[in-house]
Formats: structure tokens, C-alpha cells, sequence
């Protein structure tokens, strides 16, 4: 997928478009305009070659001596010579397979010993699937052993902040460690692989799982991707559930999300609220000062119950 930043004074903020071989399909043009102008246009350019576009579209004027076929024309011609490069979009993972009853872990940070007593626990009520919300590593941790029984255990793992700086070997800022974190290079890989947005079916509902606070810094993130709305409102305007004087602006925003039920892990807190058509679930640290945990979710009747787990140490 390319995405190219429009040049005003034209409405959407952004153009994104598939390339593949040598035809055009998937143009949306987002952050506003005329959506029926651009459904249309949409339309009529998806499957096409691309060679006769820029000359079809280029010189098209709207306002200011462009418009947004003409910034298309631009953005394809930029392609052709090299100069937009393929963007690098958010990695969401797609459970498909329905669920009615699931365990959620954040920040293993490493331990191993308290991850498998995680694994074992929820296996034995019955869980129909583990998710890890992001950083499986930590800077003291048993990060081989972590990755390792992931894997076995078929954990849906995502990237967290420590496991992305980690897998590209980043300096991590405001860390305690001082070396490069070693791994094997299969872990490693496993790590750079990893998504860094879950989505899934529990019951009769949309959900979705991340850990935010670095999603925004990742290459090809854009407002406009899927699920972007949902990390924003949770980031950025509620400062992950802890400003309650924005719920009402939050709770308005719930009408324009794509999931029902939004799940994070960043501030190590556990805590269930629900506003509007969206519950919001705030997944902690495997273990802190009151010992191991996970969260329990499942869909009883007609909603999703969310409940803390203490695993004895």
C-alpha cells in the first residue's frame, strides 16, 4: 500500500492506494472531500493499468490549480519514478475463529515461571485462546524461554514497546539496561514478525487488543488505518481511561468505531468501563505487587464480562 500526503489546497489529507504488477485497486481518499466523488472515482480507476492514469487524471482542476485526481496522478507518477516508496502498515492480526471465552496477559517482561503457570491456569478453566497484548521481553528477563513457550503454546503474541525496540535492535530509550538484548535469532525473528494490533470475535462482538503508547511512532501508521480512531480516543484523548472529564467526548466517538470492544494494556492497570456501545478493558503487568494475574473475558448471554485472575506463585 502506498500513502501519499496530498499537497493543498485539495480536501483529503491523504491518498492510499494499492500497486500490484501493474494495476491500481484499493484508492481511498481520506480525511475529507466528497465522499461520493471519491467513491466514484474509486471505482472507476480499481483494476486498471496504471501507464494511462497520470495522463488521464493529470491537470484536473478543483481549487488552488490541482485537485484530488490530479494529486493521484501525482502520487502514481511518484511511484513510477521511485520517489513514494511502499509504505509499512500497522501488522493486525485477524483471529477468525469465533470465541466466547479468552485470557489476556500484558508484560511478561521475561518471566517465564510466571508465564506458564498463566498458560497452565487458563488452559485448565477452559480458555479457547491466549492472547499477550506486547512485551513478552524484558531487560532482566528469560526472553528465549518467554518466546519459546509462545510459540509452543500457540500464545497470539503482540509487539509491545520493549519487544519492537528489541526486534530491531533500537536503543531503548529511558532504559535500565545498557547492552543489546541477546536473543536467539528464530526468537528474534519471531519478535519482528509479530503484529501489533489483535482483532478477534468474542461472542457476538467485535474486539480488539494492542498496546499503545509507541503505535504512533511505527513507520506507515496513519489516522486514517483501521482501528486508528479506537488507539487515538485511547491514547490521546482519554490518556488511557484516566481523564474521566473527557467520557463524554469518548462515549460520542464510540458511534464511529469498527470494534465493540476495546482492549489495551500500557498504564499496568486493570480496569472494565463501558461508554457507549464500546467497553474499554485495561489489561496490567502478569505480576506486580499482588502477584500473578490475568484477565478472563467472555460473552455471557448478550454482553462481555471481564474479570481478574490471581494465579497462586
Amino acid at each position: 500500500m502506498y500513502i501519499y500526503r496530498t499537497q493543498k489546497p485539495v480536501c483529503p489529507r491523504e491518498i492510499h492506494f494499492e500497486i500490484k504488477g501493474n494495476i491500481i485497486s484499493k484508492v481511498r481518499f481520506v480525511g475529507g472531500g466528497c465522499l461520493g466523488n471519491s467513491q466514484l472515482i474509486s471505482r472507476l480507476l480499481e483494476g486498471k493499468e496504471v501507464e494511462a492514469l497520470p495522463h488521464i487524471m493529470k491537470g484536473i482542476q478543483c481549487r488552488g490549480g490541482t485537485s484530488c485526481p490530479d494529486q493521484l496522478a501525482r502520487a502514481i507518477e511518484m511511484v513510477r519514478k521511485g520517489e513514494l516508496v511502499e509504505a509499512e502498515p500497522i501488522s493486525i492480526y485477524e483471529d477468525t475463529i469465533p470465541r466466547n471465552k479468552v485470557a489476556l496477559v500484558a508484560e511478561v517482561n521475561g518471566n517465564s515461571k510466571a508465564f506458564e503457570k498463566v498458560i497452565e491456569e487458563a488452559k485448565g478453566i477452559g480458555v479457547e485462546a491466549i492472547y499477550c497484548l506486547g512485551n513478552l521481553t524484558g531487560p532482566d528477563g528469560e526472553n528465549d524461554a518467554v518466546l519459546e513457550l509462545a510459540r509452543k503454546e500457540g500464545v497470539i503474541s503482540l509487539q509491545g514497546p520493549f519487544d519492537w525496540a528489541v526486534s530491531l535492535q533500537k536503543e531503548i530509550e529511558c532504559s535500565e539496561i545498557s547492552t543489546p538484548i541477546a536473543l536467539k535469532p528464530e526468537n528474534r525473528e519471531q519478535l519482528l514478525i509479530n503484529p501489533v494490533v489483535l482483532a478477534f470475535q468474542i461472542g457476538g462482538r467485535k474486539a480488539i487488543g494492542f498496546y499503545s503508547g509507541f503505535i504512533q511512532e511505527i513507520e506507515g501508521f496513519s489516522e486514517y488505518s483501521r482501528y486508528s480512531l479506537e488507539i487515538l480516543m485511547v491514547s490521546n484523548l482519554s490518556d488511557y481511561l484516566r481523564n474521566d472529564g473527557v467520557f463524554p467526548a469518548l462515549e460520542a466517538m464510540t458511534e464511529q468505531f469498527q470494534a465493540d470492544v476495546v482492549i489495551f494494556a500500557h498504564t499496568c492497570l486493570w480496569k472494565h468501563i463501558k461508554l457507549g456501545k464500546a467497553d474499554f478493558i485495561n489489561i496490567g503487568a502478569i505480576k506486580d505487587q499482588d502477584g500473578i494475574k490475568y484477565a478472563l473475558i467472555e460473552w455471557k448471554g448478550e454482553d462481555v464480562s471481564f474479570e481478574t485472575i490471581s494465579v497462586g506463585e
